[in-house]
């Protein structure tokens, strides 16, 4: 007695209805693990704790050294200190740093150097490390891409201002391989 169910043979090897619903939800799992892995491998790929931490614990201090040496700029020197740090926690959630940064103790000598403690060799760091993002950024595009590297180039601006009021001389530049 023959099966009223036809075979794959029988109707032109058009795929069953199971067939169908299985390679619908394998192409929605493949292009959500695509889109998890290029959201997380390319916005923080170039991310490291230890250096976000750094540059925040680098700008509460020059802060916390604008408030004990105050002058006519220090308002907005502070301002623009705390936009960089905003900028700073948001790379740190989205890098998974969890650690709190300690504000330190305020630089007896910055009173010396017109009320800036800066360090040349962190505020380079920080230079390098937003230009290698900025690489990572441009060799690896997303659609993302060109908002991350307009948002890191502001920084870096903020970045070499602070370095000509500490007196940091020289162009800081992304070293070959990194």
């Amino acid at each position: 007695m023959a099966s009223s169910r036809g075979t794959a043979r029988d109707r032109g090897s058009e795929p069953s209805l199971g067939q169908r619903r299985i390679a619908g939800f394998a192409a929605v799992g493949v292009t959500l693990a695509v889109a998890f892995a290029v959201a997380t491998g390319t916005s923080q790929a170039s991310e490291n704790c230890d250096g976000l931490d750094a540059a925040v614990g680098s700008n509460l201090a020059f802060i916390a050294d604008q408030l004990v040496f105050p002058d006519e700029l220090s308002e907005a020197r502070i301002a623009n200190r705390q936009a960089v740090i905003d900028q700073l926690e948001q790379r740190r959630a989205a890098a998974g740093c969890t650690g709190e940064v300690e504000v330190p103790d305020a630089d007896p000598n910055a009173a010396l150097n017109g009320g800036a403690a800066e360090n040349c060799a962190g505020l380079d760091g920080a230079v390098r490390n937003n230009l290698a993002f900025i690489d990572g950024q441009r060799r690896n595009p997303d659609a993302l891409s060109e908002a991350r590297i307009a948002n890191r180039q502001a920084v870096i601006d903020l970045l070499e201002d602070r370095r000509t009021l500490a007196g940091c001389t020289g162009e800081v530049t992304l070293t070959p391989g990194g």
